[in-house]
């Protein structure tokens, strides 16, 4: 110890500085490898609960797969894919426009909902929109048109009342002593009375509001439930257009979302899904039930309209059919959306099955030989695609019918040659 001292005694000042700084250093340093050592446990913790969540999210179910339980209400609609072109021989007092160079035809839609499930929701209202693909069409005429109705049977009656009424009275008592006794009195009174009564409109709102979209191309319908109006089972709408001359079959998209808001629910699957977003208004109405639709539209009387009509239905079947099958068989399918577009990501050669690629191909008209999706499908499935493509452009490309001045027979289209056979 006494070297210890004496060592202590003879070192300079400078050097127990330096000794003092580098214990401080050393100290700092293993606080921030302390602290660097339990940012990186908390940021696991973190990565490891959101998996956890994300494995709890698959379990269960995204919260729209949720809602469609066995007691959870689903609105469905159907739409017969195929409709038949009527010509309108004489116009109306109500049409919007007059054909000139071309000819007006009545389509007719038929549009039907089912609602299942142990609880019905609180349907509000259906938006409907109906929009041919050819940009040559224009609305002529449409049915139904706006109606209005009442909550009421009859006419309000209403009536009021005023009264008014004044009245005075005055006695007097005369006494003398023990001889007399008199009594003066007097009573004057007056009442008036007025009574109106009138009857009053029903206050009015709308049933069905209609008209016009895509300057003059489509229709929109806005059906509400009331009193006198259910929104379940079918509905009929027709509508005319003014297409080219000899028309002979085109394709019209038809949407439909009905709004309303969801009945109480008591799971706790229900419960997890009925948890609301930041911002969002748990009373406020929002879709319970969607459809879009492609109707294959054939002019009557043609029977090689109606059997590409038909083709282009039987295409649309089989295409939804194995996009179906194609996400059932897929081994990803367990995984949550985002979880699969982090794997197509980060795999540059991974297909996802589960994308919208075939309603794309149906609605936004992809290209299946430039889609990145399409692309890589099974041979199969793209020869599918393919072919719905093709009975999708023998609908469009139709040719127009075309007669000779000696009313000569109508010149078939290549679909038609094609159809019958060439000549030997």
């Amino acid at each position: 110890m006494q070297k210890a001292l004496s060592l202590a005694a003879t070192q300079p000042p400078g050097n127990v500085e330096m000794e003092r700084s580098t214990n401080a250093m050393n100290t700092t340093i293993q606080f921030v490898s302390r602290f660097t050592r339990e940012s990186i446990a908390h940021a696991t913790y973190s990565c490891s609960m959101l998996l956890l969540v994300g494995a709890m999210s698959v379990a269960m179910g995204s919260p729209s797969q949720v809602a469609v339980g066995a007691d959870a209400p689903v609105i469905s609609f159907d739409l017969p894919a195929t409709a038949v072109a009527v010509p309108v021989v004489c116009e109306r007092p109500d049409d919007l426009i007059t054909s000139d160079a071309g000819e007006p035809v009545e389509i007719t839609l038929r549009l039907s909902s089912l609602v299942s499930g142990s609880v019905f929701p609180q349907i509000d209202r259906w938006m409907i929109r109906c929009v041919p693909r050819n940009p040559s069409w224009r609305v002529v005429n449409y049915s139904p048109r706006t109606e209005t109705a009442s909550e009421y049977a009859g006419p309000i009656q209403v009536k009021t009342s005023d009264e008014d009424s004044q009245s005075f009275g005055m006695a007097v008592d005369v006494v003398q002593g023990s001889i007399g006794k008199a009594h003066v009195g007097g009573d004057k009174g007056s009442k008036q009375t007025e009574s109106l009564q009138f009857d009053r409109h029903a206050p009015l709102h709308a049933v069905t509001a209609a008209g016009t979209i895509e300057r003059g191309r489509g229709v929109y319908y806005k059906l509400r439930w009331t009193s006198t109006q259910v929104l379940e089972g079918e509905k009929e709408f027709k509508l005319t257009f003014d297409v080219p001359a000899g028309f002979r079959s085109g394709l019209v998209d038809v949407s439909v979302v009905a709004f309303g808001r969801s009945s109480k629910k008591s799971s706790v699957s229900d419960a997890f899904s009925q948890i609301p977003v930041l911002g969002e208004d748990r009373d406020a109405m929002r879709p319970l039930g969607e459809g879009r639709f492609v109707v294959a539209v054939h002019a009557e009387g043609d029977p090689v309209a109606w059997q590409a009509a038909r083709d282009f239905a039987d295409a649309e079947a089989t295409l939804r059919h194995e996009a179906r099958n194609v996400r059932a068989t897929s081994p990803a399918r367990s995984l949550s959306t985002l979880l699969r577009h982090v794997a197509a990501k980060l795999d540059s050669d991974a297909v996802d099955l589960h994308s919208d690629w075939a309603e794309r191909l149906i609605f936004a008209n992809a290209d299946p030989y430039t889609d990145p999706i399409i692309r890589k499908l099974p041979a199969d499935v793209r020869v599918v695609a393919l072919e719905y493509c093709d009975a999708r452009r023998a609908v469009e490309t139709l040719q127009t019918r075309m007669a000779n001045s000696q009313n000569a027979e109508f010149q078939l289209t290549d679909l038609v040659k094609s159809s019958i056979g060439r000549p030997q």
